[in-house]
């Protein structure tokens, strides 16, 4: 049996697991705890969600690759433990700071995915078929 979800009830999915999101962190961090959460750490995931994110939306085509997630995965420990230093013995970096340094993190991991797999990453928007995703 195969679910087919449209791209409707997908973005009602996707809303409705937001606002809970937002409603249980809401809940968890009360005020009294608010000193002592540290939004550096929201910082570096942010970040690091953004890197994951362009990396698979670039190589999509190589997801079958193992030597694609060999090649990934080791990018992604180094920028952990490496960029992750930084916030764990003081604030962190700052946005420009993280921007450039995972810049060129993306910038070496592409070039060592073009020389070992032959593969370009995909930066071109391609249009949707979905009538749901809006256009600019």
């Amino acid at each position: 049996m195969k679910i087919k979800l449209n791209d409707r009830l997908r973005l009602i999915l996707v809303a409705t697991t937001l606002v809970a999101l937002i409603m249980v962190v809401a809940f968890i961090i009360p005020t009294r705890y608010i000193e002592k959460f540290q939004w550096k750490w929201v910082r570096f995931s942010l970040g690091t969600a953004l890197i994951i994110w362009f990396s698979l939306k670039a190589y999509w085509k190589l997801r079958g690759s193992l030597v694609f997630w060999g090649i990934f995965a080791t990018f992604l420990i180094g920028h952990c433990l490496g960029i992750g230093y930084f916030y764990y013995v003081g604030q962190g970096l700052s946005i420009l700071e993280i921007g450039l340094v995972s810049g060129a993190e993306w910038g070496c991991m592409a070039v060592i995915i073009y020389r070992i797999l032959h593969t370009a990453p995909e930066l071109r928007q391609r249009n949707s078929q979905s009538p749901w995703t809006p256009t600019i």
